[in-house]
């Protein structure tokens, strides 16, 4: 059970609606836990769910690969709440069971997704062990800078969202 109150969806404040009526439109629901928790400030709803969309659906990376650096990252990080969501993401795009279970552990058969996964999970672990030969290696899959730079803004998104999420106590049903 949450740690605070969060913001009730049947809200007045007209700030706050509407980004929950966008997040309602875009999930095809309700508003996720995450976005409750972050609605009690609207100008702190409002950054996050401006940069989630922003940085999800703008880019060079398929989103795809996105959800599995965002599902890799969760699991390093142990946020169930994060896992569970991106584990059902990747499911309605058309993955596995098995591919899924994979991509947690951040692994992929695909040898430049495999490498991405584990780039980003050492990223969030531990980012002093990032090497130079890891940023060539990204480079001999022809990742580009702007592909690189998007990967790790991926992966601290998405760390820091798992970090507030795991303090908050946030459970799916919430």
């Amino acid at each position: 059970m949450a740690r605070i109150k969060l913001q009730n969806e049947d809200i007045q404040d007209l700030e706050i609606k509407r980004v929950f009526d966008e997040i309602k439109s875009k999930t095809g629901g309700n508003v996720p836990a995450a976005y409750r928790a972050f609605g009690v400030q609207a100008h702190i709803l409002q950054a996050n769910w401006n940069r989630t969309k922003r940085i999800l659906s703008e880019g060079n990376l398929a989103h795809s690969l996105k959800e599995s650096i965002t599902l890799a990252v969760s699991y390093e990080n142990k946020c169930h709440f994060c896992v569970n969501i991106h584990q059902n993401n990747l499911a309605k795009q058309g993955f596995s069971k098995e591919e899924i279970e994979q991509i947690a552990k951040a692994n992929s058969k695909d040898k430049k997704i495999d490498f991405v996964l584990k780039f980003c999970v050492q990223a969030t672990k531990n980012p002093h062990k990032i090497s130079n030969a890891d940023f060539d290696t990204l480079k001999s899959f022809n990742y580009s800078d702007q592909d690189i730079l998007e990967m790790l803004t991926v992966m601290e998104m998405y760390t820091g969202y798992n970090k507030i999420i795991v303090a908050l106590d946030l459970q799916i049903n919430d």
